[in-house]
C-alpha cells in the first residue's frame, strides 16, 4: 500500500527500532494510546489497536493504514480475562506473534474528591478500569512472549499514587507498580523485560479526545466548555511539575518506544517518571 502520510511521529527521528516486530496497544483510541500506536508505527511495527470506543479504534486505524502500516483493531471492555486473551489469540492468529504489549486503557473516574466522598461502585470501577485492564493483559500475553523466549510489556502509572482526590485510581496505579516489579522479576531470565511509565499531567492535540473515561460518555470538543476542566487541572497540577508545563502524549510515547525497544534490553522491573521532573516514586 502507497503511504499517503509522511509522518506519524516527527520525534521518531526516522528510527526503525520495531521493523518486523509486531505490538498490542491498549486505549488506542485517543490520548497516551494513540500516540503510542503512532509512534510504534512510524518506528515500524504492526498494531494490534484496542479500545472499547469503536470510532477511536477506527480512527487510528485509519490513519496507520494510510501512513502505510499493517494494523488491526479489537473493539471491547478489556477489564475481565476472557476478551483479554482473545486479543493475544486474534493478534497471534494475525500477525504471528506477539512482541510488545503496552497496557495505556484506563483514567480517573467520578472525582476529584476526597477518598471517602466516592461511593463504593465509584471506587470500584476505578479499580477495574485501571488495575483489572493491566493484569488482564500481562496475564494474556506473557504465556506467549515466555514461550517464544522475548517480549517487553509496558504498563501505564500514575502520580496519583502520592497524590489525592483520586483515591480509587491511585490504588490501582500502585497495583500497577507491583504487577510491573513482581514481573519483571519472574521473568527476567525467560527473555521478557516489563517496565512501567509513570506520566504526570499531560494535554493532548484539540479533537483527540472523543469519549471520556465514563463508558458511553461522549467528550466535549469545543473550545469553551473545555476551557474551566482545563483551567482547574492546570492549577492542581502544574505547580508540582518543577518544568513548570504540561507534558504531551507524544513524549510519552518516546519513553514508552525505549523502554519496548532493543536499546532498553537491560532494563526490567523500572517505574520510568516521565513528569517533567514531578517525582513519583513510592
Amino acid at each position: 500500500m502507497a503511504s499517503s502520510v509522511q509522518v506519524l511521529d516527527s520525534k521518531a527521528a526516522g528510527a526503525r527500532r520495531f521493523e518486523g516486530k509486531t505490538a498490542i496497544v491498549t486505549g488506542a483510541g485517543q490520548g497516551h494510546g494513540r500516540a503510542t500506536a503512532r509512534r510504534l508505527a512510524q518506528e515500524g511495527a504492526a498494531l494490534m489497536l484496542v479500545d472499547r470506543h469503536p470510532a477511536g479504534a477506527e480512527r487510528t486505524m485509519d490513519e496507520l493504514t494510510r501512513f502505510g502500516s499493517d494494523a488491526d483493531t479489537y473493539v471491547g471492555d478489556i477489564s475481565s480475562v476472557e476478551p483479554f486473551q482473545e486479543v493475544a489469540a486474534k493478534t497471534v492468529e494475525r500477525f504471528g506473534k506477539i512482541d510488545v504489549l503496552v497496557n495505556v486503557a484506563g483514567g480517573a473516574m467520578y472525582g476529584p474528591k476526597l477518598g471517602w466522598e466516592y461511593t463504593p461502585k465509584e471506587l470500584m470501577a476505578n479499580v477495574q478500569n485501571n488495575l483489572w485492564t493491566c493484569m488482564w493483559g500481562c496475564y494474556s500475553v506473557l504465556p506467549y512472549m515466555v514461550d517464544q523466549g522475548s517480549g517487553a510489556i509496558v504498563n501505564f502509572g500514575s502520580h496519583a499514587v502520592r497524590g489525592t482526590h483520586r483515591l480509587g485510581y491511585a490504588a490501582a496505579k500502585g497495583g500497577i507498580y507491583a504487577i510491573t516489579t513482581s514481573l519483571a522479576l519472574e521473568t527476567a531470565q525467560s527473555g521478557v523485560r516489563i517496565n512501567c511509565v509513570v506520566p504526570h499531567y499531560s494535554e493532548s492535540e484539540p479533537g483527540d479526545r472523543l469519549v471520556t473515561r465514563i463508558p458511553g460518555q461522549a467528550a466535549s470538543q469545543t473550545t469553551q466548555s473545555m476551557q474551566p476542566r482545563r483551567a482547574d487541572l492546570q492549577a492542581r497540577h502544574l505547580q508540582n511539575i518543577p518544568m513548570g508545563r504540561a507534558g504531551t502524549p507524544q513524549e510519552l510515547a518516546a519513553a514508552v518506544a525505549f523502554l519496548a525497544s532493543d536499546d532498553a534490553s537491560f532494563v526490567t522491573g523500572d517505574i520510568m517518571c516521565v513528569g517533567g521532573g514531578a517525582f513519583c516514586a513510592l
